[in-house]
């Protein structure tokens, strides 16, 4: 049998191509690498390397096995980061960046948050949100986007064994930062000439590509505009307090904000804010009891 300790100390050494520099990496001696990859070549029944004056070059049986090895290890790795440290339940969750989500998480934990649960919460983009629901890394994901976008929303749900369901309907907001805001009747792509926007990191699904999805590529203000991208709210919400850097997502689901902005698209509500969970599986409790509780936040029935 291959231990990981093998697979681990073959792949250093191919990414460094070098004993001497993967027994530095490792922290170990070079006689020790070279031992476990003659164990390695002997349990594989063929010779991994070929040894050179200048350093080792894998064969071509070793390149097919050193594809193999990368994904073993990163399968190990998976499975290291749901090792259970203790004895709590946990509840796995995650969302685009919003400083909403995290207000009604915060009230959330203040209340209702149990001893005995370990809560995560991680912000990423839909695509990774997608991905982390899918693989049963999260147990639900929040995601906003836009309504023209649904179809191709419905098609990578489809192929992840995914559903969404909708909980609120909002509006494509720019905000200003700390520039003033424009003069009633001002075109928007005027207003923004000078201007620069800090957004979350990108992906198809990224509000900034507002009006490139909406109304073409002639009307597309804001794709070139990207000044900062972060995948950190507070990161954001800090520049917007303390530059001249403007920014493009949702209005606030509670319809109050700490910074002004103009809704864009004449007023339409066109961002749909909700959640994904695996297709034919019930919501865990655990993730249940926070969805409630953002329900009634949103004064959902």
């Amino acid at each position: 049998m291959l231990e990981v300790k093998e697979l681990q100390y073959f792949v250093i050494c191919a990414d460094v191509r070098s004993f001497s520099k993967a027994a530095r990496v490792l922290y170990t001696t070079q006689p020790n690498v070279s031992k476990v990859i003659k164990s390695l070549e002997s349990k594989l029944g063929f010779p991994v390397f070929r040894r050179e004056n200048r350093g080792i070059t894998l064969t071509h049986k070793g390149r097919r096995a050193y594809e193999y090895a990368v994904k073993i290890l990163e399968q190990e790795k998976h499975l290291a980061e749901i090792y259970q440290l203790d004895d709590r339940e946990e509840v796995n969750m995650s969302s685009n960046p919003s400083s909403w989500i995290a207000e009604t998480f915060t009230s959330f934990y203040q209340q209702f948050g149990k001893k005995q649960v370990r809560y995560q919460l991680i912000e990423a983009n839909l695509n990774h949100i997608l991905e982390r629901v899918s693989s049963g890394e999260d147990d639900i994901g929040f995601i906003f986007f836009m309504e023209s976008q649904r179809e191709h929303l419905d098609y990578k749900l489809q192929r992840a064994q995914l559903e969404f369901h909708e909980l609120k309907k909002s509006e494509a907001v720019l905000y200003y930062g700390q520039n003033p805001a424009p003069e009633k009747g001002t075109d928007i792509k005027e207003y923004m000439a000078d201007k620069r926007l800090v957004q979350a990191y990108e992906d198809e699904f990224a509000l900034n590509h507002y009006w490139e999805m909406v109304k073409g590529q002639e009307e597309d203000l804001f794709s070139d505009k990207i000044g900062v991208i972060t995948n950190s709210d507070y990161v954001m919400n800090m520049l917007l307090k303390n530059t001249n850097l403007c920014n493009v997502s949702s209005n606030h689901l509670e319809k109050r904000s700490m910074f002004q902005g103009s809704i864009l698209y004449h007023g339409e509500k066109c961002v749909s804010f909700g959640y994904v969970k695996r297709s034919g599986e019930d919501i865990v409790p655990l993730a249940q009891e926070f969805l409630s509780y953002m329900e009634k936040r949103l004064n959902l029935p």
